[in-house]
């Protein structure tokens, strides 16, 4: 067996982040993605990247197939549709109301295959006031709120990867992972939907429920000082962050790591509650304390004394803490005739199922005869419809 969803066939319909990133997560457990690209051009992301080399591409579109159609054109929808038929799952992310423009949308494809399940990625959503709005990942991290929790207010930037993205991508996954679940109970497809907006505040869950709870908004460091988590630097200019959580004895720990045991009963610190309420002041006698040594010597304090921490890494340095190294999160894609891939892992391990080790992104249109034949299509038809522009 070759992973979970061995046998299992999708349908990308995606471009640029959550769609395909959802089809990715299932090609990570074995399922055949078929990637489906406008014959001019594909998928946006092959050309995001400048130079030759195509690393936002690839990091979306591992362990695909990929085919092109031209979906505006009735001999492309027509052959989509024939896909369809002998699919289980079609995954797509464009804006509301294109796929029905296209003909490619549920109601039209679902004549064609009871067992098929629909999923639609949509960026919040597919009706309401804002549904027709284009959404990247910044718009649906400001609309869920998690861009409030991240940024400078005093100097306004947004920072840090495509949550919102990605989010919609597992949760993407999520829903078709479910959909296959009711199929086998009730041998019937049916359509599923997420949004980006909506996953990102999913995934905000306790920010989300404290606010409901309270009416407390919260910013920046109100999860740091509700968690009691740092971040210093050693005399070296090194980041380090330590996690105290709730329990006295990380507390403590602390104090016997820096060598100041009096701090444990320190009245601005003694319990959780004071810790909380003097966080700033903490934060600045931590800084204080830890720029008198390295790093180094700090990481070997708080491990000595069980306390949870951890080097601020760039990412140059993660890929060479032994820990790392041992989880073997960094793999190698082969490629012919072109040096291989380095990326990330699927980070999920099975004892009874293996997880294959996926394929290398497909060039454009790059199985196009071994999808198209079945359809009767051989190929001087297949290079007739590349003249049309229909493949």
């Amino acid at each position: 067996m070759t992973g979970p969803l061995e046998g299992v066939r999708v349908l990308d319909v995606g471009n640029f982040i959550s769609g395909p990133f959802a089809a990715m997560l299932l090609a990570d457990m074995g399922a055949e993605v078929v990637k489906v690209e406008n014959p001019k051009g594909g998928d946006p992301f092959r050309a995001w990247d400048l130079g030759g080399d195509k690393p936002s591409f690839w990091a979306y579109n591992r362990g695909k197939k990929s085919v092109t159609l031209n979906l505006q054109m009735p001999e492309g929808r027509e052959m989509f549709h024939q896909l369809c038929r002998k699919a289980d799952v079609v995954l797509e992310n464009y804006r509301p109301g294109v796929t029905k423009k296209l003909g490619i949308d549920y109601e039209s494809v679902r004549p064609l295959n009871e067992k098929l399940i629909y999923c639609s990625v949509t960026g919040m959503g597919a009706t309401g006031p804002y549904a027709h709005r284009p959404v990247y990942d910044t718009v649906g991290q400001g609309m869920s709120g998690m861009l409030s929790l991240l940024m400078d207010r005093e100097n306004p930037k947004p920072i840090g990867p495509a949550y919102a993205d990605c989010l919609g991508g597992v949760f993407g996954a999520i829903a078709v992972l479910g959909a296959l679940c009711a199929r086998a109970q009730t041998g019937r497809g049916q359509y599923v939907a997420t949004s980006m907006v909506g996953a990102t505040l999913a995934f905000l869950t306790s920010t989300v429920t404290e606010y409901l709870a309270t009416g407390k908004i919260p910013g920046p460091t109100t999860r740091p000082r509700s968690s009691q988590t740092y971040a210093v630097a050693g005399s070296d200019g090194l980041l380090l962050a330590i996690h105290l959580s709730s329990p006295p004895k990380f507390w403590e720990g602390l104090c016997k790591a820096v060598s100041h045991p009096e701090l444990i009963d320190d009245p601005r610190f003694k319990t959780r509650a004071d810790r909380r309420r003097n966080y700033d002041d903490l934060q600045r006698t931590l800084s204080t304390i830890m720029k008198e040594k390295p790093r180094s010597h700090w990481l070997e304090r708080l491990d000595a004394e069980d306390v949870p921490h951890t080097p601020v890494y760039n990412m140059a340095e993660v890929f060479q803490d032994p820990q790392i190294k041992h989880m073997g999160m960094e793999i190698e894609i082969a490629r012919q005739k072109r040096p291989p891939i380095r990326t990330v892992r699927f980070p999920v391990e099975y004892a009874e199922t293996k997880i294959p080790h996926p394929a290398p992104p497909p060039e454009l249109g790059e199985h196009n005869l071994e999808f198209f034949k079945p359809l009767g299509l051989d190929e001087k038809a297949l290079a007739d419809l590349k003249h049309k522009g229909v493949v």
